[in-house]
């Protein structure tokens, strides 16, 4: 399932630097789970062109947010919960397979800020991930500069 949704992340066409995937996709691509919904977290500009296209439904999240769905591709401008620099984490993602994913310490972070059933999963796979990788788990808060990490 995860392949055919990178695929129509990929026919979407969205500009190079205005977009990378969260959510479950940079594990899923990574071979550590499947993902059933593709989230996309865009530039202001791309959200606001993508609210006029046809096909885009907007609904309102839980924390009073927006988001345009269509066919199991969701695209946020805002990420939650927590505070997120959206430019940034799109700046600073890893080109996978011709599609940026936001750096998986990124997801790692937001699951423990999540903190749900699947979420505690999710973190033991990446802190597995990262063990059998690096010999060690990175402290989510020290992160800072992607440049020097390794994923």
């Amino acid at each position: 399932m995860s392949w055919e949704l990178f695929e129509k992340v990929k026919n979407i066409g969205l500009p190079a630097g205005s977009y990378a995937i969260f959510g479950s996709g940079p594990m899923a691509v990574r071979g550590l789970r499947d993902c059933h919904d593709i989230d996309l977290i865009v530039t202001e500009e791309v959200f606001n062109e993508y609210k006029n296209e046809s096909g885009w439904e907007l609904k309102d999240v839980e924390n009073g947010d927006e988001v345009l769905a269509n066919d199991g591709v969701e695209i946020f401008n805002d990420w939650g919960p927590g505070e997120w620099n959206v430019k940034q984490l799109i700046e600073d993602s890893e080109i996978i397979e011709g599609l940026p994913f936001v750096r998986l310490i990124e997801v790692l972070k937001w699951k423990k800020l999540l903190k749900r059933e699947k979420d505690l999963k999710d973190i033991e796979m990446i802190e597995k991930y990262f063990k059998e990788r690096l010999n060690t788990v990175p402290n989510v808060e020290e992160w800072k500069n992607p440049e020097n990490k390794v994923e």
